[in-house]
């Protein structure tokens, strides 16, 4: 005899269960549509529609789409950076995209409504680009939420400093445009003046070439909880794809990063480009 009883398997309730349908069916769409996909698993697992049948998430994305709960937590991250980026005017493309603009969309999903009308509008008017960089993007909404509400601004229309909160609701609109505007400018400048003097310095030492970029930056630039990592993996295709990046080791959270190549000089190039904004 045992002592513990086998406890039944949980029922999903018939509008439950037509639901679970639904959404497998847009998962079964594929890739065409990588933002109703996440949307669709993110779903399935907040509402544990996988319960009548798997004990975790993570035992149904592997036995029913052979995805591992890495994978699945990829597309559903896609989802909501997706969702996100919509506030500020933005739409990627494809996953890859949504994945470059994660960390900047964190930021954007802190932001009040006002806030990110003016990251919007300054990627519209100072960017020129439907696809901004995501120095560009995570520059502008880390100004926009570094400023005070309940601090002083700048009048749009005598210059003069008054409380934010005085202003009307276009002049507000008008001040936080103009400050976003100048601070993502000096923020990405000096992101540039960092990059620059890292060459000037390498040039001074007799040292150059990418290879050495890493080093100097790394020993100028970087904080004691960051790191500069060079990636290389097999694509869908099976060909080997390099990926530069700096990550902080303390919140695992990617701090810039350049856009995949087939080879490693072109993937530190691409960084390069990327911290420079």
């Amino acid at each position: 005899m045992t002592s513990t009883l086998e406890q039944p398997a949980p029922v999903l309730a018939p509008e439950e269960r037509g639901e679970l349908t639904k959404l497998e069916a847009i998962v079964r769409q594929g890739w065409a549509g990588f933002v109703s996909v996440g949307e669709a698993l993110l779903t399935i697992r907040d509402r544990r529609l996988y319960r009548a049948e798997y004990k975790t998430f993570g035992d149904y994305s592997e036995q029913v789409w052979g995805w591992s709960r890495q994978r699945a937590q990829q597309l559903m991250d896609a989802a909501e950076t997706s969702q996100t980026l919509t506030t500020i005017g933005l739409h990627p493309e494809n996953e890859r995209q949504a994945r470059e603009y994660k960390d900047a969309a964190k930021v954007v999903a802190t932001l009040e409504p006002e806030m990110q009308v003016a990251v919007a509008t300054y990627l519209k008017t100072a960017t020129g680009s439907e696809r901004p960089s995501t120095s560009q993007v995570k520059a502008a909404a880390e100004v926009a939420a570094a400023i005070d509400a309940h601090g002083t601004v700048a009048h749009p229309d005598t210059g003069t400093e008054v409380p934010f909160h005085a202003l009307t609701g276009e002049q507000r609109a008008t001040a936080l445009a103009e400050n976003v505007t100048n601070g993502t400018y000096e923020r990405l400048k000096r992101q540039e003046n960092h990059i620059q003097t890292s060459i000037q310095q390498n040039n001074s030492t007799g040292k150059g070439g990418w290879t050495d970029w890493c080093v100097s930056y790394a020993e100028q630039q970087l904080t004691d909880t960051q790191e500069l990592r060079i990636v290389v993996k097999k694509d869908t295709s099976g060909n080997a794809q390099v990926q530069a990046l700096i990550v902080d080791t303390e919140s695992h959270s990617t701090v810039a990063f350049g856009d995949t190549a087939p080879y490693l000089k072109k993937a530190v190039m691409n960084l390069v480009e990327e911290v420079k904004g």
